[in-house]
Formats: structure tokens, C-alpha cells, sequence
């Protein structure tokens, strides 16, 4: 399964886990409707900064993402070491 596809499973089980629509994230999370709705679906991956903001909003945890998603290997050093640092 490629990342994107990953990414996008385990947002969209992340929304759904808690109860939220998508307006209600992209509203919190600052992102649009759209934006979400894309990147639920697999067409879309986030920057550094809107990752963030979901990891944050959906308190996920940094080590199952990265073993999930492989998310270091595809984010800036910058934003490697502030996902670090979250752990």
C-alpha cells in the first residue's frame, strides 16, 4: 500500500474513532473541507505544518505513525526532530 493510502487510513479511522465530521477537523485543524476530504481519500499528503496539526488535533501517537506510515521518511529534518520530540 503506498503512503499516501496509508496517510489516508489512518486519518479517516482517526476521525471516525472520534465522532468527528470532516468539518469539524477542518475547522480545528485549520484546513478546508476539501483539503480533507483528499487526503481521506488518498490523493493528498500534508506538509510539515498540517501534519503537525492533525498528529496534535488527533493526539496520535508518533511512534505507531511512523510504523504505520513511515512518516519520517518523507518529512523535513525540521519536522523529524519536532515529531521526535514528541514522543
Amino acid at each position: 500500500m503506498n503512503l499516501k493510502f496509508k496517510f489516508a487510513s489512518l486519518i479517516f479511522n482517526a476521525r471516525l474513532d472520534s465522532g468527528l465530521t470532516q468539518n469539524q477537523v477542518a475547522e480545528a485543524v485549520g484546513i478546508s473541507v476539501r483539503w480533507l476530504q483528499r487526503a481521506e481519500s488518498g490523493q493528498r499528503l500534508p506538509g510539515s505544518l498540517i501534519l503537525l496539526r492533525l498528529i496534535k488535533f488527533f493526539n496520535i501517537d508518533i511512534s505507531d505513525l511512523n510504523e504505520e506510515v513511515e512518516i519520517f521518511d518523507f518529512v523535513s529534518s525540521n519536522t523529524r526532530e519536532i515529531l521526535k520530540s514528541r514522543r
